[in-house]
């Protein structure tokens, strides 16, 4: 339960604002908890409020941005994979930060290797081409949309006519498959004359082959064999680091010396989730790994994340910590958080009944959120779309009281069973530094 405080006069316009509240209030509206209601003046004083269409927020509507970015990384989030209005807002996001901004790189919870193909469009402003590459190349459904598309074509058009400083790139930071990175890397090394590449093409093979396999069979200590094969090809690859730039250029010898880390990320995180060890969120902890290698990369461009929620968040808690506590610890005055929030509406995700998937298909929450969450609230403010800065919440008394006891709120990844109660996570102010939440969403438009 909620702790209630003690009156003293500080309270007073609150108080008043609760009468006006529950006065205005007809008798079949549902009437809030007084707690919950008490914290509705101080958030309505606070947020940000904004239209339901992010292609309507103008330049001026960013102000609660402008002082955080300067930050080199900024983590976008999302609360399903399948809300059209998260998509879109990010991208107006996006545009908003590279146009006012100077941010030039958009990476994305989406494989590396498969990037790549995209990138290569988009540098080269062939928009054409996006539908048919995501269509090819892309492993997850949650990116192949309408709304992702129309990003990567404006990003691909943003690009026509400007200097290759200038140009904004798409990157994936993901590392669950090996489709692409071995055959990348071979592809490179024989574009070379190097002495080893017998011994090269022996351990992309065995990387591939296992990584089909998912690594099934592979004991403990054959599997740190065969990384040890892996870091013995980098080794070998940094000793004629100087005959591979002379042949090709100094940064294609460090995307592909990349690529070979993504080989080696991959497999660690499909060996430790084949024998069920979790003990390690290696997913997380090489997703950052790789977002912060691309401040090197783009030479010290700034960089915007989309990810969902649980990932961008600074949540030590999630396995052995998120993508942004990784981030906060080794780069911990660069990176901000953006998460986004919703309350009822429209989402694509794949539907389970009995834990069995049963397809990818448009879900409909049209309940009332769960009592004495952080989604009640903001499902019962009169603005229906905002931005609110948790920290500017953090500054009311009511506010620090209530996040002090703990709070919930609505959050579904890619799958959901038709019951939302299953999917409330408990809330932490460190999580984020901002929210934008959306009363009432709709789903993404996916395509093959």
């Amino acid at each position: 339960m909620l702790r209630r405080p003690s009156f003293h006069l500080g309270y007073l316009p609150y108080l008043l604002a609760l009468v006006l509240f529950f006065s205005c209030q007809s008798d079949d509206e549902i009437k809030l908890d007084p707690e919950v209601a008490s914290l509705l003046p101080s958030l309505e004083q606070e947020l940000v409020p904004l239209e339901n269409d992010p292609f309507l927020w103008s330049d001026d509507d960013f102000a609660f941005l402008d002082p955080v970015a300067d930050k080199p990384i900024v983590g976008l989030g999302e609360s399903t994979h399948g809300t059209a209005e998260f998509f879109n807002a990010k991208r107006r996001i996006f545009r908003y930060l590279v146009e006012n901004h100077d941010y030039k790189v958009f990476a994305f919870e989406a494989d590396f290797g498969e990037s790549l193909y995209i990138e290569e469009a988009v540098q080269a402003g062939r928009s054409g081409e996006i539908p048919r590459l995501m269509s090819e190349k892309m492993h997850f459904w949650t990116w192949r949309t309408r709304e992702v598309r129309n990003l990567l074509q404006w990003m691909s058009e943003y690009n026509r006519g400007k200097s290759t400083e200038d140009k904004v790139h798409y990157m994936g930071v993901d590392c669950q498959f090996n489709t692409y990175h071995p055959q990348l890397l071979n592809q490179y090394l024989h574009t070379t004359d190097i002495s080893f590449l017998e011994f090269a093409d022996e351990v992309l093979t065995e990387a591939k082959n296992a990584s089909d396999k998912r690594f099934e069979g592979y004991s403990r200590t054959e599997f740190t064999d065969y990384l040890g094969r892996i870091d013995a090809l980098q080794d070998s690859l940094v000793a004629q680091q100087s005959t591979l730039v002379a042949e090709t250029s100094e940064k294609e010898f460090e995307l592909h010396l990349r690529i070979l880390r993504l080989t080696r990320q991959v497999s660690e995180v499909m060996y430790h989730r084949t024998i069920e060890d979790y003990s390690v969120n290696y997913r997380d902890k090489y997703m950052a790994e790789n977002t912060a290698w691309m401040l090197e990369y783009f030479e010290g461009k700034k960089v915007v994340l989309w990810a969902h929620n649980a990932h961008i968040a600074n949540d030590p808690n999630y396995g052995s910590g998120s993508i942004g506590h990784y981030l906060l610890q080794e780069l911990p005055n660069d990176y901000t958080t953006l998460g986004f929030m919703f309350a009822q509406g429209n989402f694509t995700a794949v539907g389970y009944d009995n834990d069995q998937p049963t397809g990818l298909k448009e879900h409909t929450i049209d309940t009332v959120p769960e009592k004495e969450s952080l989604t009640e609230i903001f499902h019962n403010t009169s603005n229906p779309t905002f931005a609110i800065s948790v920290d500017d919440l953090r500054k009311h008394t009511e506010w620090s009281d209530f996040f002090g006891e703990g709070t919930k709120y609505l959050s579904i990844g890619a799958v959901f069973n038709g019951e939302p109660e299953n999917y409330y996570r408990s809330f932490h102010p460190a999580l984020y530094d901002r929210i934008i939440y959306f009363d009432n969403t709709t789903a993404t438009q996916t395509f093959r």
